[in-house]
């Protein structure tokens, strides 16, 4: 293999890997979306507790935490279904046909073709 196509595939790979983290970060939005009803509903749960038992005041802390994860969670829930999805699909999508790409030009460079 020549040291030019060595260099294209160092950067082929560096943006495989790029790709694949934005694949990532996109399953992780979605899988929180779909998450978040019940971990909004889970830290109002936890509130509640924390108010019936009377320990605010030594809870302050754990209450502003609860509340934060609720507001995040409100966040998600207030996104575009379609459009998280949608995102997601795009770079698997993205990748998937990267990776072919890449593995292709790999094994033809690897064979001695141009």
């Amino acid at each position: 293999m020549r040291t030019g196509q060595k260099l294209v595939l160092q950067a082929l790979e560096k943006e495989q890997k790029r790709l694949t983290l934005k694949a990532q970060k996109a399953a992780q939005l979605s899988e929180d979306f779909i998450n978040a009803p019940s971990i909004m509903m889970e830290a109002r749960r936890k509130a509640a507790d924390i108010l019936n038992t009377g320990g605010y005041e030594k809870n302050i802390n754990k209450f502003e935490e609860l509340a934060s994860q609720e507001k995040t969670a409100i966040n998600l829930m207030k996104k575009d279904a379609n459009k998280v999805f949608d995102a997601e699909n795009k770079a698997k999508s993205d990748l998937d046909e990267f990776s072919y790409e890449l593995s292709f030009l790999s094994m033809r460079y690897n064979r001695g073709g141009v």
